[in-house]
Formats: C-alpha cells, structure tokens, sequence
C-alpha cells in the first residue's frame, strides 16, 4: 500500500497474480464487484483504468446487469442513447433512482442524464427550453402529453433531491427561480412541483448563502408572484413554508434592516415628568443619608484645646425647589438649584485639664441652603441593551445653618468655627457620591431590562434595543426591535438604529410609533403557531348551533341533515397581510370554512369553503395595551367542496355572510380589545391618549402619569 497525506489508495504489484490474466476474465471479476466500489478500483493500477475507460467493461456490465438491453431499439428524438457506459448509468439511474421499470426505463435515465448534463453547463439554464426538450422526447416515443407531464416531472424532482449542494447549484437554482414564467405554452411550462421543489431547496439547503437581504425579499416576492398561477394547496403549502423560513431567520433579517420597527420618543413635558420622578425616587430611596464622622481638636479662647466630635449625622429632608432637564451633545443632563437640606447629627466635646476632666453631648441640627446639584450621564446601545457609557455628578452648597441645642456660647461659636466648611464639603462628597451610585444602580438595571416580554406560552415580543439613543434640544428617543417571535427565540445579539420612519414629533409627553412590520409579525407567528384556528358549536347567546338556525339561509342543509347540531371550524390559510395607510388599518385574511353535522353520533363534513377577506382595522388603547378591532369591508367566497351539491352562488354568499358577521368577527375581536403591552415602565399609566396613522404605521400619542 501507498500512502500520502490525505488518503490510503490500493495497489497491486505488478507481479501479482492479477497481472497474468486474461483482459476479458479481468472484466468479468471486475464487474462482479459492487458498483460502489467501482470509482476505488478503477484507481488501483493503470491497466483497470483504462477498462474503465474503454466500450469493453462497459458492454459487459449492461448485458450482465440488464440482459434486455440489448434488445432495446435506437429511438429518434433529440435526446439519444450514447455509449456502453452512458446506457448502464441510464438504466441504473431508471431503477435505482427513479424507481421505474417500464418499456422506456432506459430513456428516462438518459432524459435524467441529458438534464443533469445542461444543469452542470451553466449557472443561468432555460430551464423552460430544457423542460420542452424532454417533454418532447417522451412524446415522440409515443407517451401522451399527460403521461410525459407526470414522468418529466418525477425526473426533476429526482434531480433536485440528488444534486450536489455546491455554490454552482445555488446559482443554477436561483436562476430557474428568477426566470420569467409568463405564458408559457405547452411544454414549456415547468410543473408547479418542480418550482415549489426549487425554491424548498434554496430557502432550507441553500439558506446560508442567501446573504442579502434584497436578494432574499426578492426571491419572496417572486414566490409570491408565481403562487397566483397555482393552485390552493400548493399556494397554502407554499406561505406556510415562507412563514416558516422568514420566522426562523427574522433576528438577521431585524439586524440587516439596521433599525427598530418601535420608536418611544420622549418628548420636552415627558423628560420633565421623568426628572421629577427619578428626582422623587432618588430623594425617598436615599433618606436619611448618612455622613462620615467628624472629630477635630479646636482652640478656644481662656479655655484652650477642646477635643470636639459630631457622630450620627444625617440628611433626613431634602426640598428641591427648582430643577431642569438637559438633552444635548453632552447626554442627559439633570440640574437642580437652590435646594435646602435638614440635618441632625449629635455633637460631644472633652476637654482636660491639670486636675479636672470636663465632658458634655447633646444634639444638633443644620439647616444647609443654596444647595446646586449637576447630573451628567451618557446612554449608548450595547448588544440589545442600554447602557450608562459616562457619568459625572457635581454638588455645591453656599451656606449652611447650625443650632445647637444646650452648651455653652463658647461651644457654638466653637463648633461653627471648627466644622463648618467640613460639614459643607462632606455633604458635597457625600451627596455627589451617592448620586453616582443611584447611576450605577441604574446601569444594573438598564442593562437588565428582559430582552423579550412573554406574551402567551407561544408568542414573544422582541425587545432588544438598537442602536444608542437618539437626543436633540428637547427630546429623547430610543428604538426598539419590537418584532413578534416564538417564545424563547430571543437573545440575539442586535445593532442598528431607529428607522426614519420612528421620527414622531408630538405635543405629548411620548410618542409611541409601531412600524406595519410588528403587525405583519405578529400574523406571521400566531400563524406559525396554529393559533389562527376556531370551532364553534355554539351561537353568541350560549345555546348549541343546529342546521334548524340555517334552513332559511342553507335550506339544503336542513333538508338533508333536519334538526341536527352542527359545528363550524374556521382555519386561517396564511398569514394575514396588513397594510397601514394614512386612511387606517386594512388586512386580508384568507379563511377555510368547514361545516360539519353530528349525524347518529358521527361527525360528518359536509361543505368547505374558501373565503378571502377584505378588513378594516382600529387601533384602540385599553389600559397600557395597544388594542383593537375588526370591520368587514368585503369578501369572495368560493365554495371548494360539498356534499349539499350544486349550490346557487347567493346561498353560498349569506352563508358566509352570517358566519363572518355574527360568529367569526366577533370572536376575533373578543381575543384583540385584549391588547398587546406598550413599552411602559411599571407604575406608569397614559392618559389623554390619541393615535394617528401615517404610512407604514401607527403612532400612539399620549400624556403619563404615576400609579
């Protein structure tokens, strides 16, 4: 044996026994062994790859493999048989992969090869032209146009189950996708399978290389496009497939699109409203506060040194009489000026003499006014989260007031001579030190924010920030990923920044802008989610539905099913589309309907009909829920399949009619006044609420208040 770095590779002396035999008894031992051993035996020695090579071994091989080939007839068409090894690769094909043996196995490999061949050629095949071509072929042996449709159809779907996963593939494949259909007469039309079969290999085989965005949307629409053409089952199969990919790769697609799909701006009265909120919670958090000890040996006149002390010193009231908001290149600044601050502390003093030790204590308390305070804090977006980059706090106090209760005038004078400037600058540093702690404590918090609000057990809402904060003169305003997710699909790691269409201006405190996107998510998931599914076996007012409530409206089936109850399931078939002008909210929502009967204790269905259909929406506000509501605008209704027979086209239009309006609907609107969650803070509630749509979104406008 030989060996090199990558692999192991056979070889026979020349000497060996092998190498005495005759080229004829050599074929026959080498066809005996199995066909996937051939590719590693052809490498042994020179002499068995130029068998290999050659018409002999081949020849041999088809008659022992397939002894009837030889009785095969040459066929005219464009697609001909070629040699020895390409009518065994054929009949193998036929048999192995295709699964056929009829009186043309043998030229539906060849037609495999031929498509294999042209597929390899080049990365932008007329695959209409190569369908054609193949169609023709098995027309021109005699096979009807149905019989051709349905084998040229088994021969693509082979091929694209078997093709190598190469970049060369994904090239081709995305070019039979990108190809226009149009009218294409017959043969020319590729089968809807063989599309549905293309586009399920580049969205799950190839879906790490569809890198952009763009080329990924446009391969979206054009699936879209061609499930016009098709039929329902397919064009069902087809959106649940799509929803399913986009679902799964919605986190990129969030990060390439570089931008939130929610916008919360808070406007000059909102920033006022939170500093006298972080300012209130600041102060009630942190008193009483307490201030380093304080000892000093102080001389008094006639007396001499008196070793002075003040313990227990605390800041138990603070009132902030004047305070403002900054926004700006600089970040978030906070000011307030002129404050007052009490503070009670206890004093003790001891002084020695020769032959006598005098001591005394009492309490104290001080009145520090003039107080100034400047916060200056920097937010930027990290990862989905929030974060303090930078912070400086500053404090300033003008004066202070101290009274001392007992002692002697000496003592006061004493103690205002010794501490004042050391009380003032130990309230400075220690007021300015705990300020910059609370900052800490909300970075933990910022950057602890859950990066996902649970909905339900199915669904989530994305709320990764992206990108940093966006601040002006008067305003702050922050973007949110904000997108519909499975529940548990979060965590990703987000960049970006607020998308130009999150730029609100409003005279309320916030404004609140969800872009058409979180809408059509949220279809998508609960769709994904099989949530998008109601049976209903009773009227609004509790009592059982029966066919005796539909004789006037579906007299056929009270005729064949008399005063027996029934039920009515109604399936969503794709995600419902929504679209958001500045008129309002409009959706279309496709819908199954299925009537079933209860007949001697069996369930029976008995009609199914399938209904597009025209809403309108509203948004509403319930609690801190963004809610709302549905109004039918139009429908069209096709009935697929009954068993009441041929229905006249206005039954079929009051049936569906009265079950959109009295039983659908309804049920629908019941689980929207639900709401989802606004990105309000806890103890927040809104007020004086007003919500404007504008293209592609809805903004919510609104003042807030605590509790």
């Amino acid at each position: 044996m030989n060996r090199n770095k990558d692999k192991v590779v056979l070889t026979i002396k020349d000497d060996s026994p092998f190498s005495y035999l005759q080229e004829d008894v050599l074929v026959e031992i080498l066809i005996r062994v199995p066909i996937s051993d051939w590719e590693h035996i052809s490498s042994v020695r020179k002499q068995w790859a130029d068998l290999f090579r050659g018409e002999g071994l081949w020849q041999a091989a088809l008659n022992r493999a397939y002894p009837l080939a030889s009785k095969t007839q040459r066929w005219t068409g464009p697609i001909r048989q070629g040699s020895s090894k390409r009518r065994f690769m054929a009949l193998y094909i036929s048999k192995n992969i295709l699964g056929v043996e009829t009186d043309i196995d043998e030229m539906l490999g060849h037609i495999y090869l031929f498509l294999k061949d042209q597929l390899q050629l080049s990365t932008t095949p007329a695959s209409g032209v190569l369908h054609g071509t193949m169609i023709d072929q098995l027309i021109v042996s005699g096979k009807s146009k149905e019989e051709a449709d349905e084998l040229v159809t088994k021969i693509w779907l082979a091929l694209l189950d078997n093709i190598e996963d190469t970049k060369h593939t994904f090239l081709v494949l995305k070019s039979i996708a990108q190809e226009y259909d149009g009218f294409l007469p017959y043969p020319y039309s590729r089968p809807i399978k063989v599309q549905w079969k293309v586009f399920e290999k580049l969205f799950v085989d190839f879906r790490d290389l569809l890198f952009d965005h763009s080329e990924y949307c446009d391969l979206i629409g054009i699936a879209k496009k061609k499930k016009l053409a098709t039929n329902p089952n397919f064009f069902k199969k087809m959106i649940t497939f799509l929803a399913l990919f986009v679902l799964s790769i919605s986190p990129s697609l969030a990060q390439a699109k570089d931008g939130g799909h929610v916008s919360l701006l808070v406007s000059e009265t909102g920033l006022d409203l939170a500093k006298d909120f972080l300012i209130h919670k600041v102060i009630s958090t942190t008193l009483p506060l307490q201030l380093p000890e304080i000892e000093k040996k102080v001389k008094i006149p006639l007396i001499g040194k008196v070793q002075m002390g003040l313990t227990n010193i605390k800041i138990y009231a603070v009132d902030v009489r004047s305070s403002r908001v900054e926004t700006g290149g600089d970040g978030i600044v906070l000011s307030i000026s002129g404050a007052t601050a009490d503070v009670s502390m206890d004093w003790s003093y001891a002084y020695k003499a020769s032959f006598f030790h005098i001591a005394d204590h009492g309490v104290a308390s001080v009145k520090v006014k003039g107080m100034d305070l400047r916060t200056t804090v920097s937010l930027v977006g990290e990862n989905g989260s929030l974060k303090i980059a930078s912070r400086h706090s500053d404090c300033k106090v003008k004066s202070i007031g101290i009274h001392i209760n007992g002692g002697a005038s000496w003592l006061y004078q004493g103690v205002v001579d010794a501490f004042e400037k050391k009380i003032i600058s130990t309230v400075e540093d220690t007021v300015s030190n705990k300020i910059l702690e609370k900052m800490r404590s909300l970075d933990a918090k910022l950057q602890s924010l859950p990066k996902e609000g649970k909905i339900d057990d199915n669904v989530a809402v994305n709320l990764t920030f992206t990108g940093s904060p966006v601040l002006d003169d008067s305003s702050v305003e922050v973007g949110i990923n904000g997108l519909f997710m499975a529940n548990g699909d979060g965590g990703k790691k987000v960049s970006g920044s607020i998308s130009p269409f999150l730029t609100p201006r409003v005279k309320r405190m916030v404004g609140i802008s969800i872009e058409e996107e979180v809408f059509n998510s949220a279809t998508l998931v609960y769709f994904i989610a099989k949530r998008m599914h109601v049976d209903i076996q009773e009227t609004k007012n509790g009592s059982a539905l029966s066919t005796s409530d539909w004789k006037l409206i579906l007299p056929e089936l009270y005729k064949q099913y008399p005063n027996v109850k029934m039920m009515l399931n109604m399936t969503v078939t794709s995600p419902p589309a929504v679209n958001i002008t500045k008129n309002g909210i409009d959706a279309i929502i496709d819908l199954e309907i299925s009537i079933d009967v209860q007949n001697s204790g069996a369930v029976l269905s008995v009609a199914r009909i399938s209904v597009v259909l025209d809403v309108g929406g509203t948004a509403e506000i319930a609690a801190n829920n963004l809610a709302g509501s549905l109004r039918l605008k139009g429908f069209n209704a096709t009935m697929t399949w009954s068993k009441l027979g041929d229905l006249q086209a206005n039954y079929i239009q009051d049936v569906v009619s009265t079950i959109l309006e009295s039983l659908f609907l309804p049920y629908v609107n019941t689980r929207l006044m639900r709401g989802f969650p606004l990105p309000f803070t806890h103890g927040f509630k809104i007020k004086n609420t007003e919500i404007v749509y504008v293209e592609n979104g809805v903004m919510v406008c609104s003042d807030v208040a605590f509790g």
